[in-house]
C-alpha cells in the first residue's frame, strides 16, 4: 500500500532528484559559451566594477552578476561550479511545477507535468548554463505556486512571499515579468467566480514589489540598443519554428502543445488560465518584434513550459498508460537534442577547451596573440578562462583592461598599426568560424600579418580558426 506522505512528496521531490541527474550529466563538458563568458568576466570583478558596469551595459543582469561574484568567491569558477546554481535552480523549479501541479489538479498530473519538464531539452539546457535563465524559472514558478496558495487563503505572510518571489523574478530577468499578464488574469479570473474583494490586494502587493526592480527595468529601457542589438529580425519562419525553440525539441514541442490544447478539467477556469500564462509570454515578445526591435529569444520565456507541461498532464488524467507512452515519447524523440547540446561547442561560442588546449601545448615564450575585430571581447575572455592558472601568449594588443573601463571589451591598441603590433617572433591569431581565409576577420592589422608573417599552421575547431605565425627573417 503506498504511503500518503510518498504519494504527497513524489510530484515534487522525484521530478527534482531526476532533473538534479539529468542536468548534471557532462555539465563540465560543453566549453563556456559567448555570455557564460561575461558571466565569468564580470563576475570577478569587484563589487564596485559590477556595479559600475551596470550604468552602462548589461545592467539588467548586474544582480546575477554580483550574485556570481559572491557564490565563486565560495565555490570557484570551474565550468561545473560556474553552472551549478542554474543546475539547482532548475531543479528545484521543476519540483515547484510538480508541487503546482498537485495542488492545482492531483498528485498524478503534477508528477506526470513535472517529469515532461525533465524530459524537455530546453531544461537541460539552461540548467547547464551560467546564467540566470535558471533562476527566474524558479522564481516565476515560485511565484506562479504562491499566488494560487495566497488566492486559497489569504494570510499577510503569503502576500509577502508572494511579493518576495516577484521582486526576484524581476531581478534575476525582468522579461519573465511577462509572468503578471498571467497572474493578473487569475485574480480576475477567481474574483469573477468568488467575488472576493480581498484579491485585488494582487494590485498594490505587486506595485511594491516591482519598485526593487525599477532601476533595472530602466537601464534595460535605456540600454536595450547594445544590449539586444544581436537578435534577428522578425519572419513567418520564426513563428513556425518557436513551438521547438521554446521546447527545445519540436516534436516534443508539438506534442506538449497538443496535449495542452486538448487539456479539460471540471474547474475550466484553471485551464484557462494556465493557458493564459503559457502563450501571453511569447505572444507578447512575437508581436512586439514584429511591431517594433526584436525582442524574441525562446529562453527568454522557459518559465511558460510548466503551465503547458501541467496543461498536457490534465489532457491524461486517468489514463496512466498512455501518460506513460506520452513520457516516453517525448524522452525518446529528444533523446538526439539531448546528446547535441552537450557538445563541446553547444554554448553559443567557438570550441574553447579546443582552441586553448592546442596554444598550450605548442606555446612558447614571449609568444604574443591577437584577436579577431568581431566579438573580441569574448574571444579574449574565452582564452584568459581556459587558461587561467597557466601560461599564457602576451596580449599583444591590449592597453586598458575591461574592468578598469566598466566594460565587457578591453581598450586596444588601434593606431598606429605598425607600432600597436610591435615585433614579436611568434603571434597567434584566434577568431571565429572556419570559413574564409585564415586571417580573415583582423581589420588594419591583416596587412601586417600578411606581409611580415608566415603561417606555420592553421587549426579549426568547432566555430573556430586558430592560426600561429612566425615572423619572416629580415
Amino acid at each position: 500500500m503506498t504511503s500518503p506522505r510518498l504519494w504527497f512528496l513524489a510530484p515534487s521531490a522525484l521530478p527534482a532528484t531526476l532533473m538534479l541527474l539529468v542536468g548534471f550529466i557532462r555539465i563540465g563538458h560543453p566549453s563556456l559559451g559567448w555570455d557564460e563568458n561575461a558571466s565569468w568576466l564580470v563576475s570577478q570583478r569587484t563589487p564596485g566594477q559590477i556595479v559600475e558596469q551596470a550604468g552602462h551595459f548589461d545592467g539588467v543582469i548586474s544582480p546575477y552578476y554580483l550574485f556570481l561574484h559572491f557564490w565563486t568567491a565560495v565555490f570557484g569558477v570551474s565550468e561545473i561550479a560556474l553552472r551549478m546554481p542554474s543546475l539547482i535552480a532548475v531543479a528545484l523549479g521543476v519540483g515547484v511545477a510538480g508541487e503546482l501541479g498537485r495542488r492545482l489538479f492531483s498528485p498524478g498530473v503534477g508528477l506526470l507535468g513535472a517529469l515532461l519538464l525533465v524530459a524537455v531539452p530546453q531544461m537541460s539546457r539552461y540548467a547547464q548554463e551560467a546564467r540566470a535563465y535558471g533562476l527566474a524559472f524558479l522564481f516565476a514558478t515560485t511565484a506562479t505556486l504562491l499566488l494560487y496558495r495566497v488566492i486559497d487563503r489569504g494570510r499577510w505572510w503569503r502576500w509577502l512571499l508572494y511579493g518576495l518571489a516577484v521582486t526576484l523574478t524581476g531581478l534575476a530577468h525582468i522579461f519573465a515579468l511577462l509572468m503578471l499578464a498571467g497572474h493578473l488574469f487569475i485574480v480576475l479570473s477567481r474574483w469573477w467566480l468568488s467575488r472576493e474583494r480581498s484579491l485585488f490586494r494582487w494590485f498594490p502587493v505587486t506595485v511594491v514589489a516591482l519598485l526593487p526592480v525599477l532601476p533595472f527595468i530602466y537601464l534595460g529601457a535605456t540600454q536595450r540598443g547594445n544590449q539586444l542589438d544581436w537578435i534577428k529580425d522578425m519572419s513567418a519562419g520564426t513563428v513556425r519554428a518557436a513551438p521547438g525553440a521554446i521546447f527545445g525539441a519540436t516534436v516534443a514541442g508539438v506534442l506538449v502543445i497538443g496535449l495542452a490544447l486538448a487539456a479539460r478539467w471540471p474547474d475550466r477556469a484553471l485551464i484557462r488560465e494556465l493557458a493564459v500564462l503559457a502563450w501571453v509570454p511569447p505572444a507578447v515578445l512575437i508581436g512586439v518584434s514584429f511591431l517594433t526591435d526584436p525582442v524574441w529569444v525562446p529562453r527568454y520565456v522557459l518559465f511558460v513550459l510548466p503551465a503547458f507541461t501541467l496543461s498536457a498532464a490534465a489532457a491524461l488524467h486517468g489514463l496512466r498508460l498512455r501518460g506513460l507512452l506520452v513520457l516516453a515519447l517525448v524522452a525518446v524523440t529528444a533523446v538526439p537534442e539531448q546528446r547535441d547540446l552537450r557538445g563541446p561547442a553547444t554554448h553559443m561560442g567557438p570550441d574553447f577547451h579546443a582552441v586553448a588546449g592546442i596554444i598550450a601545448r605548442e606555446l612558447q615564450p614571449a609568444d604574443a596573440i591577437v584577436y579577431a575585430r568581431s566579438g573580441n571581447w569574448s574571444l579574449r575572455a574565452g582564452i584568459d578562462y581556459q587558461l587561467r592558472g597557466r601560461a599564457h601568449p602576451f596580449d599583444e594588443l591590449l592597453t586598458t583592461p575591461s574592468a578598469q573601463v566598466g566594460e565587457l571589451a578591453a581598450v586596444e591598441c588601434t593606431e598606429p598599426v605598425d607600432s600597436c603590433l610591435g615585433r614579436p617572433q611568434r603571434i597567434w591569431y584566434f577568431r571565429q568560424w572556419t570559413t574564409g581565409q585564415p586571417l580573415d576577420g583582423a581589420g588594419a592589422f591583416e596587412p601586417i600579418l600578411s606581409r611580415d608573417y608566415r603561417q606555420v599552421n592553421v587549426w579549426t575547431a568547432t566555430k573556430a580558426t586558430l592560426v600561429l605565425l612566425e615572423r619572416r627573417p629580415g
